[in-house]
């Protein structure tokens, strides 16, 4: 209360700005609308010269139709395979541009609102293609955002590079830094970065925290993405010292794991690398507990970072690490008041995906802010001038965003994350993590014997 009390009096004398204000007290962790409603309250004549904290209501969450607006496009699927995690980056998107016109929406525009357009990308990416050409030739946008899956991506950011437009994602692929594009900004890390965070960390856990495990399984699904993602798991592995016991792909959507895990099971590995979306993960996950196959199981994000994970294991989920992109707890100052604000807003915890597309829609309001124009052009300018480090905006692994010449934000890097009481935390590296990994992880047996 003393710090609020000292960052109060200095908006007040006007020492600070209201900007200013906002982010200071958001690294106190204070969400977005109880800051909003003290600064209302500094602007009250009964706060002059009074030392003491007192609550005033705030401003309406109510759009006003005499605030100017800033349009900003947010393309994710909405339908198909993919529309779950697209609905999550969506609802992620509208609750920060809530958060952001509560606060006092871009300041350096009078007080301008982020007003979302919002398109179905579908899950399709031929589809994709033409929804991003409506939605920016049909409307007067200062930047766009999405799409979760680097295929559809792909296609849409040349859409916007095309119409020179600033385009923020949050997916992943090398392929998407590597166009020369000029207008195409990527906060989170590449998909290459991945598979080697998986090894490396095992072979930390293993030197740093102990035991040291060596025998390594590799698993992965018959698709373009198993393959692609076994092959860097395999390479790092075999660079790093570790025994390749096993290195087998198997069919996308099978209905039953025992021949595979039997194999798991007979090669003696320690260390399980599976390369598998939902369903499989989670028939893999109970054929190992029926045959009481106790190898540490990393998985490769997608699947194993889901609230249906946990739901479909259940307390068997306990303890399976996995690779994700972002975590709802990493150490961040502003992390832990957003998550929890997405927790009461949507009934879920915020999942990796939907946490970088709140990240990036406060990347862009602070481009703005940073421009004082929503001209795309010189939006653009003002995202490869960033340079984050406090805020939301700044929220990804490192908690530093900055842009570098193929527009990636060149000091992200993944986070390794274990599910714990129904959660998925990060557990690694140390400088993100507020909680200490379980390693090794129990057997089935001394689960049973705890439980």
């Amino acid at each position: 209360m003393d710090n609020l009390n000292k960052l109060l009096e200095a908006l007040h004398s006007s020492r600070i700005s209201r900007r200013e204000f906002f982010l200071r007290a958001m690294a106190l962790g204070l969400s977005a609308s109880v800051i909003a409603r003290w600064m209302a309250y500094a602007e009250t004549p009964e706060a002059t010269g009074e030392p003491a904290v007192k609550w005033a209501p705030g401003p309406s969450a109510t759009p006003n139709p005499d605030v100017p607006k800033v349009n900003v496009g947010l393309l994710y699927p909405q339908t198909g395979d993919y529309a779950r995690f697209g609905i999550a980056c969506t609802n992620a998107s509208r609750l920060a541009a809530k958060h952001i016109n509560e606060a006092g929406g871009v300041l350096s525009l009078g007080g301008a609102e982020l007003n979302l357009i919002v398109e179905d990308a579908t899950s399709d990416a031929t589809q994709a293609r033409s929804q991003a050409e409506r939605l920016i030739t049909q409307n007067q946008l200062a930047a766009g955002t999405g799409c979760y899956s680097s295929s559809i991506t792909l296609v849409v950011t040349e859409v916007s590079e095309r119409n020179k437009l600033p385009w923020v994602t949050g997916s992943v692929s090398d392929q998407l830094t590597a166009r020369n594009f000029k207008y195409f900004f990527q906060v989170s890390p590449k998909s290459s970065m991945f598979g080697k965070m998986q090894v490396e960390t095992a072979k930390l856990l293993g030197d740093e925290v102990g035991p040291k495990l060596n025998k390594v399984a590799i698993i992965y699904e018959d698709t373009s993405y198993g393959t692609s993602t076994s092959e860097g798991l395999k390479n790092t592995a075999e660079e790093l010292g570790f025994e390749i016991v096993m290195y087998e792909a198997y069919s996308a959507g099978f209905t039953d794991a025992s021949p595979l895990v039997n194999k798991i099971k007979a090669s003696g590995a320690e260390i399980l690398f599976p390369v598998s979306y939902l369903t499989d993960a989670i028939l893999i996950s109970k054929t190992m507990r029926d045959m009481d196959v106790n190898a540490a199981v990393i998985g490769g994000g997608a699947g194993y970072l889901m609230p249906e994970f946990w739901e479909g294991l259940g307390s068997d989920a306990e303890y399976v690490f996995s690779v994700g992109s972002w975590a709802m707890d990493i150490s961040c100052p502003s992390v832990e008041w957003f998550a929890q604000a997405y927790q009461e807003e949507y009934g879920e915890f915020l999942m990796e995906h939907a946490g970088e597309a709140y990240v990036m829609m406060w990347v862009i309001k602070e481009a703005i802010e940073n421009a004082a124009s929503a001209d795309p052009e010189k939006v653009r300018e003002a995202l490869v001038a960033a340079d984050f480090t406090t805020g939301p905006a700044s929220s990804m692994p490192g908690c530093h965003v900055q842009f570098d010449e193929t527009g990636w934000n060149q000091n992200v890097h993944p986070v390794m994350i274990q599910w714990r009481d129904g959660l998925p935390v990060c557990v690694w590296p140390p400088e993100d993590a507020r909680v200490q990994p379980v390693w090794p992880i129990p057997t089935w047996e001394e689960r049973k014997k705890n439980a």
